[in-house]
């Protein structure tokens, strides 16, 4: 039997590596071709590649049809194979050498290659020759060509709070040595920002020139509707160029002529600082529309779905429920609220404040993750059957409409509660008919014992009523009760980082209120206003899970209002941090009791929003 399960097992095997390798190769080739310059002078030479993506099964492709230009040697051929996240590519390169024999634009035509009955064809490449440069012995490169940046989103109209895919790419010709790279990232005003995965590196084919390309994205997520501005995006780096000599006087055809030794010993190396900037970008944002919103819609855009759980089945009244809660898919997840409890009757369950947690899980393509919520509900009657169903509404912007999902009440049991009764040992008097008053035994069954009452003295002071010996006993519960909850604390303070932020946005606005307090101290008034104002902005973006960036008039106003702060409040707020900011930048800072009252003023203000966000 065991034979016959190795045979299968070894057969199996080789046919799913047959099918894995068909599924590989057998999806159709490609033939570029490529060159290693497009602008070039009549003593230069040009490096024609072709290059066959798919398979290196194939002959050499037709050598394509060139005027002004005499082939020199080749070709050399080489193979590439890749593996990258378990995705085979192989590839197969032909690179000829050639030299210009006349000034002009000229037009490479197209290769062609036969594999498999099927004939593929590589597009045409645009060359130009120019005059050899007299005014210097070296030639001055186009830097235009050799680096450019470009800036792009994924969308150009867009709803307010979906998500949108910012794209800064960086392209310098392959084999040019580039350093000291300043990115200037763009300023995203009106936006919430995350950072989409690690730099990217990649080839990319431009005009037959192959390009090295870095490219940085980022999820933006537009606070407010209307054509916001994204500005524009700078990057400043050094070419190290290397330069070829004139070589007006050497044959073209001399293979020991200063081309060979420029190659051999090295060329003369000059660094170029260059600097390029991209276009701004105008993005379209549109309102959510207020046709078919449900009344449980709470402001989450993008696509979602949900799983509820719980573990308890069979309570008593009073008897705690937890609800796992969890919503996941793509968008903003940090700013994701709570789903709602749908209940017929308020009084049949007692609901607490739900704790959170949010996980990234992917930020690769597009922000996905998942945020639980735990959420605690008491039955307060007997005889419930469920649970109360929970609805969560949000707009998806791909499909243009709002969407609720709904999950179903789970079944429990609600069982009536331990109550307790006091125990009756003794008729009333009022309930005496006779005149003779004497105690009569009720309850024998829950008595001690002992019945003769007469024998019954009084023991002492019992040891388990000594409060020194409760306290003691007591202690090492608190200590493992107070042990759990720091841990607990402490995880969630690594894991969380809403939480965290939000956590320490009270101490660390404290702190900086005291260097404000020490500006005061010295009356520095410019020191003391940028204090306040970073106190401050600090304060509501380490609150609003926002970066400090986004902490805008708009984009706090919007979010404070979300969370339920009132009007009075927010004008506090805006007045705040507008006359922090001209105070700081204005050349009268003024008086020592006027920036005394601005001190009580930000600290009122800020612990009024520690308990609105609390």
């Amino acid at each position: 039997m065991r034979k016959y399960f190795r045979f299968f097992s070894l057969w199996f095997g080789i046919v799913i590596l047959f099918v894995c390798s068909e599924k590989t190769f057998a999806q159709d080739i490609r033939l570029m071709a490529t060159v290693d310059q497009n602008v070039l002078t009549v003593n230069d030479r040009l490096e024609l590649t072709l290059t066959i993506h798919g398979t290196q099964d194939t002959p050499a492709p037709s050598f394509p049809n060139i005027d002004g230009f005499t082939l020199l040697f080749g070709p050399n051929i080489s193979a590439q194979t890749r593996i990258i996240n378990g995705d085979v590519s192989v590839s197969k390169g032909f690179t000829y050498v050639l030299q210009p024999t006349a000034k002009g634009k000229f037009t490479i035509g197209p290769s062609t290659v036969e594999y498999k009955g099927k004939v593929y064809s590589s597009q045409p490449v645009s060359i130009e020759v120019v005059d050899t440069p007299r005014a210097s012995g070296l030639q001055s490169p186009d830097l235009e060509k050799l680096v450019f940046v470009e800036l792009s989103t994924d969308k150009s109209e867009a709803y307010v709070y979906e998500q949108v895919v910012l794209s800064f790419k960086f392209y310098f010709q392959k084999g040019l040595p580039v350093g000291d790279i300043d990115y200037v990232a763009p300023a995203t005003k009106n936006f919430m920002e995350e950072k989409l995965g690690d730099q990217r590196q990649y080839e990319e084919i431009r005009g037959g020139i192959i390009y090295n390309v870095l490219e940085l994205r980022t999820a933006l997520f537009p606070m407010m509707s209307g054509e916001l501005v994204i500005a524009p995006a700078k990057v400043k780096c050094n070419l190290i160029i290397q330069q070829r000599r004139d070589r007006r006087n050497t044959p073209p055809d001399s293979f020991f002529g200063e081309a060979f030794f420029d190659d051999f010993f090295g060329r003369e190396q000059k660094r170029y600082p260059v600097e390029r900037a991209t276009g701004s970008i105008t993005l379209k944002v549109k309102s959510l529309p207020e046709e078919g919103k449900p009344k449980e819609f709470k402001g989450a855009v993008g696509s979602y779905n949900m799983e509820v759980t719980t573990k308890a089945q069979q309570v008593k009244v009073g008897d705690p429920i937890t609800l796992s809660m969890s919503v996941y898919g793509e968008g903003n997840i940090q700013t994701i609220n709570e789903p709602v409890l749908v209940m017929s009757n308020e009084n049949e369950f007692k609901l607490y404040p739900a704790e959170s947690s949010t996980q990234i899980t992917n930020r690769e393509e597009l922000i996905r993750g998942r945020k639980v919520f735990s959420k605690v509900i008491e039955p307060q009657m007997i005889n419930l059957k469920s649970t109360p169903a929970i609805v969560f509404s949000f707009f998806d912007p791909r499909a243009g409409q709002y969407k609720t999902i709904s999950k179903e009440p789970m079944p429990i049991v609600v069982e009536s509660g331990e109550q307790e009764v006091p125990i009756q040992l003794t008729i009333s008097q009022d309930k005496v008919t006779t005149a003779k008053q004497q105690v009569q035994i009720l309850t024998e069954d829950i008595l001690p014992i002992m019945v003769n009452l007469s024998s019954l003295r009084n023991q002492g002071n019992r040891i388990y009523k000594n409060p020194f010996i409760i306290t003691s006993l007591s202690i090492p519960a608190v200590l493992v009760i107070a042990s759990f909850l720091l841990t607990r604390h402490k995880v969630r303070l690594t894991s969380d980082i809403g939480y965290a932020r939000k956590r320490r946005a009270y101490a660390s606005a404290k702190k900086r209120l005291n260097g404000a307090q020490s500006a005061l101290n010295q009356h520095l008034p410019k020191e003391f206003y940028a204090c306040l104002s970073k106190a401050m902005s600090d304060y509501l973006a380490d609150k609003l899970n926002i970066s400090s960036a986004s902490a805008t008039e708009e984009n706090v106003g919007i979010l404070l209002r979300q969370r339920g702060v009132g009007d009075h409040i927010f004008k506090e707020v805006s007045h705040g941090l507008t006359d922090f900011d001209h105070r700081r930048f204005s050349k009268d800072g003024g008086s020592f009791d006027e920036m005394e009252r601005s001190l009580k003023f930000a600290e009122e203000l800020i612990t009024k929003l520690e308990k609105q966000l609390s």
